[in-house]
């Protein structure tokens, strides 16, 4: 080919790019990731009821013993945990803020032992362990993570009933290394399926955490967002969407009266004390203050309520 040829060639095989280029239906932008690929299915187990029915059991005696165990101790950015764009939260700046990460340990007398999200595991107390060392960990600081009662030392022999989550933000799943693979996982509807850009940071380590175990189990919640989990009423689950869409809280019913579990609907004490609701980790801000104002007016109603909050005690 001589070089005029060449040329020639050249200067066709761009216009005729340019030109479909121009002519070609621009490109889709790319999805947001999912919160896990690992698969989902409706739970069999919970009876969806009124709000008004639990409520009216909320003051009798329950058969749930509950201890709530401060799993390690994390700082993390206080716009995350508080709305500081709220009125009440002027005087507030952003900054790392001290908080725990826990698990709640619910032991029913014929049903066994649950628990409200995992804690951290006992791999997680060495320093040089991934989580800690690698890219997840140094975005999230997890290097300041001190494990202080790995949910493995708790647990010890004892068999575990099942897992329910409040949500599926990797700070709630950290224990399930020390979970048996058999032991089935509740969460939210839609909760795994959820997209957002902070995914593409924390997809691979959660489904890491849940390969090689059945299916999650999905609330089927009803019209008024309650559930009897056990079927006797000594168990609720209660649909709190904003932090994230499928975001859940619990009440059990105990021999010292009501223990509301709120999870991340609010951090902090200092949000539930002010209502405030969680700043830019929640994923709708208008529906996460919705759902504060729900769980705070619940507790209102029944004054021997406890409240554990989902990264601060009261």
């Amino acid at each position: 080919m001589s070089r005029h040829t060449f040329r020639f060639v050249s200067r066709a095989l761009l216009a005729s790019a340019l030109l479909l280029g121009a002519c070609a239906e621009p490109l889709p932008a790319p999805k947001d990731p999912p919160a896990s690929t690992h698969g989902a299915k409706r739970a069999a187990l919970g009876t969806p009821i009124r709000l008004q029915v639990m409520e009216a059991l909320l003051e009798e005696a329950g058969p749930i013993t509950v201890e709530t165990v401060v799993s390690a101790r994390w700082e993390t950015s206080r716009a995350g945990l508080i709305n500081l764009a709220h009125e009440r939260a002027a005087g507030l700046t952003d900054g790392l803020e001290p908080v725990d990460i826990t698990f709640h340990a619910l032991a029913h007398p014929a049903r066994g032992l649950y628990l409200i999200d995992t804690g951290a595991s006992q791999a997680l107390a060495a320093s040089d362990h991934p989580l800690r060392t690698g890219p997840v960990g140094q975005a999230l600081n997890f290097g300041a993570l001190r494990v202080e009662a790995s949910l493995g030392a708790f647990r010890g022999e004892r068999a575990l009933a099942g897992v329910l989550l409040t949500h599926l933000h990797i700070d709630h799943v950290l224990g399930l290394p020390d979970v048996a693979r058999d032991v089935p996982i509740f969460v939210g509807p839609g909760e795994s399926t959820f997209e957002s850009p902070f995914h593409a940071l924390t997809q691979s380590t959660v489904d890491q955490l849940l390969e090689g175990r059945a299916p999650l189990e999905e609330w089927a919640f009803g019209g008024e967002g309650v559930i009897d989990v056990l079927g006797d009423a000594s168990l609720f689950a209660l649909s709190a969407p904003g932090h994230t869409p499928g975001s859940v809280a619990y009440v059990a019913r105990t021999p010292e009266g009501p223990v509301l579990f709120t999870g991340d609907v609010c951090h902090t004490a200092w949000g539930w004390r002010n209502d405030v609701e969680p700043g830019n980790f929640s994923s709708d801000p208008a529906g996460s203050a919705e759902s504060l104002a729900f769980l705070r007016a619940l507790a209102a109603r029944h004054p021997s309520m406890q409240v554990r909050l989902g990264h601060q005690s009261l």
